[in-house]
């Protein structure tokens, strides 16, 4: 499996910058440190930087990448926005202000550059963070389960509200749907999450959603192979 170089920049409350870079295997999930070349020693973002305030950020890197986010005591703490490099053109921010723990690392998942990863990464109105992921195959409905716990959205967000998503995909000439959707139990659709290639943009979160999750809801879309 190829290697890519993984790099990032993560901006502060207070102006200052975490420049992130490593070495990390496609298609393998794995820690995004920070860039000895400006930091000395390789360190994990939260004992780097143990209370400084994340605001906004971008990780990027050779072929393909599939979400990045601050793992702080097993959970999600913020998302990052990720693409390809080259096609940035801002440092996007975070969903919310993210204060740093010791211990908090960023974790990474890059990709060959033809694989069909699909993940859907939202934001609730109760300060929630998650990420939905699968990878399709197929003319097919293709539901995204939570990437740390393997539950449907309806089982993983129950009662909340995502006011903030975006997703993420180099599959979007298959997509059947516009994005990816939230339905209810009967199968109506309450929610739309527009699909960016990452290969072309940075995926951006959106502020204008207002979806609700309760249980029994699934997150999915159609692909035509």
């Amino acid at each position: 499996m190829a290697t890519n170089t993984v790099v990032g920049n993560l901006v502060c409350s207070d102006g200052t910058n975490i420049p992130l870079k490593a070495e990390i295997a496609e298609d393998t999930e794995a820690d995004l440190s920070t860039d000895t070349v400006y930091t000395v020693a390789a360190q994990n973002i939260g004992d780097y930087a143990p209370g400084k305030v994340l605001v906004g950020g971008i990780v990027s890197a050779d072929n393909g990448i599939s979400y990045a986010y601050v793992l702080s005591q097993g959970l999600i703490a913020a998302i990052i926005p990720v693409c390809k490099k080259g096609v940035q053109q801002e440092v996007p921010m975070l969903c919310a202000p993210y204060q740093l723990k010791a211990g908090d690392k960023v974790r990474v998942l890059t990709l060959q550059a033809s694989a069909r990863n699909a993940a859907m990464m939202v934001y609730t109105a109760q300060g929630v963070s998650r990420i939905f992921v699968t990878t399709p195959s197929g003319a097919a409905t293709q539901q995204l389960l939570d990437l740390q716990t393997g539950n449907a959205i309806g089982d993983t967000l129950q009662g909340q509200t995502i006011v903030k998503a975006a997703g993420s995909s180099i599959d979007d000439e298959k997509f059947e749907t516009a994005g990816y959707y939230v339905v209810d139990a009967l199968g109506n659709v309450v929610g739309a999450v527009p699909n960016t290639n990452p290969s072309d943009s940075a995926p951006i979160f959106s502020m204008s959603y207002n979806i609700p999750v309760a249980l029994n809801f699934k997150a999915q879309f159609l692909t035509n192979s």
